[in-house]
């Protein structure tokens, strides 16, 4: 091939399309450069399901489901634009508005996705020109919350924001019909910050609830009675064993009252107390009988009833024991008559009870007297009238016990010792309380004295005579021994005695003297 220098043909051929690009662009009238601005919308917080709409300026641009995106592409933008999406989405739904809402049902119709919806706190942003950015919108969850009763009107049925705390609320009692009502009991269906029993509450939103209101059935019972503090009125649950009751006695003063005696009504029973199963409205009443205060003062004497309350028109028979109080020998009682309701000396009396009595018995005091005695019989002993003057007595003279009073011997009364001193054999004295009087004697001898006067004289004629004799016998014994005669009684077998000394027989005449 042949060479052209420094020039091969492909260089000539890159050369010429160079300079006739040059001169077109020199020969081409000149024309605005194009200015594009990007903008990148990103959503966040959506089910992969529930879609957003994305509008510029109002305008609809196109719908981003779950957390996806959209690029806009706006050529020589030359201001502003608003960008926004879907305050809420699913959208175009009327439960958004309240209070009218329906009941989702069990699959939440068209309540969303099983009643879950999203809402966007800022839905709308703004882009400037020429800058490429990215716009996100979050969306939070919202739940449904259906608030359902049987009764009553409740509140809280709505869309709240996930974790939020949604205020339910229902009446706490409802009446319906005379003696039936309906108690709230319970939520069901969610967790509550209060106590379930709460009817006004809060339900934790951590998904779509239903919560229900739950009733018990409620029946008044309701106790009557004219007289006393009935218990056990109110509102029970239904099918509830109940119980009732009241005071048994009202004291109305001045010794009238009222003692309760029987129920009638939804319940009969002699009992205080006393019960009833409540299979709807129930009434009791309770129906009382008049009692009379009967006040029986013994007044320190013995009868045989005592104070006590008898049923109007009742009848009752009161009875003194008489005497008594008795102390043995000193002091008792004898009725005297009754005094108050009836007058009599009758121990008994009967009283038929209109109204209060009272019924008084009347006692005379009496006192014991003793008259003591040693010898006689005493008269007089006994029992008296207090102040009475009482008159005792005993015999002014009484023989003396054998052998004494055999002799003549006698007891002579001398005066009356004791509670009353007298010189008297009859005596008086005043019964002011229990006496006693008792008899002095003395001991008349004088015909005793008398015998033994005679026996003395006739005994000391026989001593002068046994004197005289002793004498005589003595001198004959004397004269046995000198003369050595015979043995005698005074000598002794083996001859006579040895003669006594001077100071013997002056003994010897000593003791017969």
């Amino acid at each position: 091939m042949r060479s052209f220098g420094l020039f091969r043909p492909v260089h000539v051929m890159l050369l010429l399309a160079v300079l006739g690009l040059t001169v077109g662009l020199v020969v081409q009238p000149s024309r605005a450069a194009t200015t594009y601005t990007v903008i990148t919308v990103r959503v966040a917080g959506l089910y992969s399901n529930v879609g957003t709409t994305v509008y510029v300026n109002s305008a609809a641009r196109g719908t981003i489901y779950g957390d996806g995106t959209v690029t806009l592409t706006f050529a020589n933008l030359t201001s502003s634009v608003t960008i926004s999406v879907d305050s809420y989405t699913p959208s175009g739904y009327p439960y958004y508005g309240q209070p009218y809402y329906l009941y989702p049902g069990t699959s939440w119709g068209q309540y969303g996705n099983n009643g879950v919806s999203f809402f966007c706190r800022g839905n709308f942003q703004t882009a400037t020109p020429g800058v490429n950015t990215t716009l996100t919108f979050r969306y939070d969850p919202l739940f449904f919350l259906y608030v359902k009763s049987d009764r009553g009107t409740p509140e809280g049925t709505g869309w709240y924001l996930a974790g939020t705390l949604a205020r339910v609320s229902v009446d706490s009692m409802i009446e319906e019909g005379v003696g039936t009502r309906y108690k709230f009991d319970k939520w069901t269906g969610g967790y509550m910050r209060d106590n379930a029993n709460t009817p006004v509450n809060f339900v934790y939103m951590d998904s779509p609830k239903l919560v229900e209101a739950v009733w018990v059935t409620q029946h008044k019972l309701t106790v009557n009675s004219p007289y006393g503090q009935a218990a056990g009125s109110g509102w029970y649950d239904k099918d509830q064993t109940v119980t009732f009751s009241l005071t048994p006695s009202v004291d109305e003063g001045e010794g009238t009252r009222r003692i309760f005696s029987s129920w009638t009504g939804d319940y009969t029973g002699t009992s205080i107390i006393g019960t009833v199963a409540m299979s709807g409205p129930k009434t009791v009443t309770a129906t009382w009988r008049t009692q009379y205060l009967l006040t029986v003062d013994p007044k320190g004497g013995q009868v045989d009833k005592a104070t006590q309350w008898m049923d109007s028109g009742s009848s009752i028979t009161v009875s003194s024991t008489s005497p008594c109080s008795v102390v043995e020998k000193k002091s008792r009682l004898v009725f005297a008559g009754w005094k108050g309701a009836t007058t009599s000396t009758s121990n008994a009396v009967t009283l038929i009870m209109d109204g209060p009595k009272s019924l008084i018995a009347t006692w005379k005091s009496q006192y014991y007297l003793i008259v003591e005695t040693k010898y006689g019989t005493p008269n007089g002993e006994g029992w008296y009238d207090a102040d009475s003057i009482a008159e005792f007595s005993v015999t002014t003279e009484v023989p003396m016990e054998s052998p004494w009073g055999t002799l003549g011997g006698r007891y002579v009364f001398s005066g009356w010792s004791g509670d009353l001193t007298a010189s008297t054999p009859r005596a008086t004295i005043v019964m002011d309380r229990a006496h006693i009087v008792t008899a002095s004697w003395t001991g008349n001898y004088s015909m005793v004295t008398a015998f033994f006067a005679v026996i003395a004289v006739a005994g000391v004629a026989v001593v002068v005579v046994a004197v005289k004799v002793g004498m005589f016998r003595g001198h004959w014994k004397q004269s046995a021994v000198q003369t050595g005669g015979a043995p005698s009684k005074e000598n002794g077998p083996s001859g006579p005695k040895a003669a006594a000394s001077p100071a013997e027989r002056k003994k010897k005449e000593s003791d017969k003297a």
